[in-house]
């Protein structure tokens, strides 16, 4: 291992994977950080292999934590002692699944709901207050709003995803017992994108790590790319790191861009809110002039066929389909577009993850069953047996639901792998294929009300989604959703945060869509605003390896019927911009 480290990885990042320090690693874009937080998770665990201790990795999306997975698979490193997932998956697996019983709130059962059923019950609660929502508010944001809802989850004994986080954080910081023994399972702890970790994210790790101090931690991360403020997220710095953990923290920069030419490092760095210091591309293309256009008269009815053209010049050029990118600020407008590429060009494939009716929520067995029933029996097994495991024990300990000793995952799959009875319609096809698989594990829906209600619900919001959407409702279609990666990718800013292109392309930057909130009229809104954006931007801008096409279109109206104008960071950024895409 030591050797493939010295191989694949530079000097301080090798340094940073041997070291038994604990880190806070602060690291530019393309600087190599992934590939250092997976490369130290695969040393710890090959070093104590024979451990039943976990060495954890905590990722803010499920993506993240699937990209470390399958890097980890490829590296040949055994995964009985790796964990990797989300906050609220870790907090589900090692507190309340294992400890609910000595929650007030969760002794007596619960059930998870997801934010579309949350916002289904705050939207009528509103209606009933006689508060009136626009669809863009949050009805949360309405105090009796919000203590309606509280006291309907805990009648209906239904907890959301914030509530995930407030229950654990009281059951490690109020019952040391379970503090200490979490804390004599887990040998390391990752962090990967730390400046979006929440408070009380903070705080059930430090009650774990406080309890064993010999828990090794590191986190990972880019201050600047911290774009999840709206949600809590929290940069903390190095003193109340330590503060916080009671442990001494080192404090290292992976510092140099492998990803991209110095001319899109330099752009990108005009949208910094944080100086991280003078970085530069080490990259083999880092001289390429490549192409920065920046068009903000286009009018938003030719916007389809520049892009449409663009693309077509990438793809004669020799870019790959993969290697193309295609960004805007909400999903709304990518959904605008989507339909609009795939009849203009029937023969390209398009890969936009979010266009599926099945919303991802790895906290749902339907979503997870969805996952099985929609991927190839013998891809990726050691996965495939992971959310197997996964349904099983979500049906067992959140709805307690008995099972038999012989259905175990092996069994959940060959269920699912012999239901052959296919229909052209895609939901009509997975409502029998689901309701068949949990016949042949002894399930009957009739008889379990919890687990009814939810998957009622979860078919309803995806066939709200086809029909919002228009998303093609056929399995061969719905099927694509879940394969790896293939053609052109469609999506938000958001979502692209940690993934590289050759080609970037990105529509709707206008004021009121980056970010979608406006603060013109208040000051420090206005500040907050600005930083926001500018971090979106930094975001967007590091993507891209060569070409990083920008189009504040024109055309795009209120609903007061006020025209959405260019995004003011950057008409405020001086730069040379080429003046034709072919530059």
């Amino acid at each position: 291992m030591i050797d493939e480290l010295a191989n694949c990885l530079n000097a301080k990042q090798c340094e940073i994977c041997l070291s038994q320090d604990n880190y806070l690693i602060m690291a530019c874009p393309g600087s190599g950080k992934t590939r250092t937080l997976t490369y130290r998770l695969a040393y710890i665990a090959d070093k104590y292999k024979k451990s039943e201790k976990y060495n954890i990795a905590i990722t803010y999306t499920n993506r993240a934590a699937n990209e470390i997975e399958n890097r980890l698979l490829e590296m040949g490193v055994e995964m009985d002692n790796v964990w990797t997932g989300t906050i609220h998956q870790f907090c589900m697996k090692f507190i309340i699944r294992p400890y609910a019983m000595y929650s007030e709130r969760l002794k007596k059962g619960y059930t998870i709901i997801d934010e579309y059923i949350s916002d289904s019950y705050c939207r009528k609660i509103a209606k009933e207050l006689g508060i009136q929502c626009n669809f863009s508010d949050n009805p949360l944001d309405y105090p009796k709003v919000k203590e309606e809802y509280e006291k309907l989850l805990k009648e209906r004994k239904e907890i959301d995803f914030e509530q995930i986080l407030i229950l654990s954080e009281e059951l490690v910081c109020k019952n040391k017992f379970i503090a200490e023994n979490i804390s004599k399972i887990i040998r390391s702890i990752q962090v990967d994108e730390f400046q979006d970790t929440q408070e009380e994210q903070y705080q059930i790790l430090a009650a774990i790590v406080k309890n064993n101090k010999s828990i090794n931690i590191a986190f990972v991360g880019d201050v600047n790319q911290a774009i999840y403020g709206s949600l809590g997220g929290i940069a903390k710095n190095l003193k109340q790191l330590e503060q916080l953990f009671q442990v001494n923290i080192k404090e290292e920069y992976l510092s140099g861009c492998y990803r991209s030419t110095q001319r899109i490092v330099d752009y990108y760095k005009n949208f910094e809110i944080v100086d991280t210091g003078v970085f530069c591309s080490r990259d083999e293309l880092k001289n390429e002039k490549g192409i920065i256009y920046l068009n903000n008269t286009l009018k938003k009815k030719e916007l389809l066929d520049y892009i449409c053209n663009i693309i077509n010049k990438e793809l004669k050029l020799g870019v790959p389909e993969e290697e193309i990118c295609i960004a805007a600020p909400q999903w709304g407008l990518i959904f605008e577009i989507s339909e609009g590429l795939k009849k203009k060009m029937p023969n390209q494939n398009f890969d936009a993850p979010e266009i599926s009716p099945f919303k991802r929520d790895s906290l749902n067995p339907f979503y997870l069953l969805a996952k099985l029933v929609y991927t190839e029996p013998g891809t990726n097994t050691y996965i495939r047996k992971k959310i197997a495991n996964e349904i099983l024990e979500i049906l067992k300990e959140e709805y307690h639901i008995s099972m038999d000793e012989k259905i175990d995952l092996y069994y959940l799959l060959r269920s699912i792998n012999s239901y052959k009875n296919y229909y052209e319609d895609g939901m009509n096809y997975f409502e029998s294929c689901v309701k068949y698989v949990l016949l042949q594990v002894k399930i009957d829906l009739k008889n379990e009300t919890e687990l009814n209600n939810t998957f009622e619900a979860y078919i309803q919001k995806s066939k709200n989604r086809i029909k919002k959407y228009k998303i093609e409702n056929t399995n061969v279609a719905i099927k694509t959703c879940f394969h790896e990666r293939h053609g052109i990718v469609l999506s938000t800013i958001h979502g692209i945060k940690g993934e590289e292109y050759t080609t970037v392309i990105a529509f709707g930057l206008l004021n009121g869509y980056l970010p979608y909130w406006n603060y013109l009229y208040d000051n420090e809104k206005k500040r907050v605003r600005n930083q926001e954006t500018k971090k979106l931007l930094y975001v967007l801008g590091s993507r891209a390896k060569k070409k990083l096409y920008l189009f504040s279109e024109r055309g795009r109206t209120t609903k007061n019927g006020n025209d959405y104008t260019m995004t003011d960071e950057l008409r405020t950024v001086s730069y040379e911009y080429d003046q034709e895409e072919g530059t």
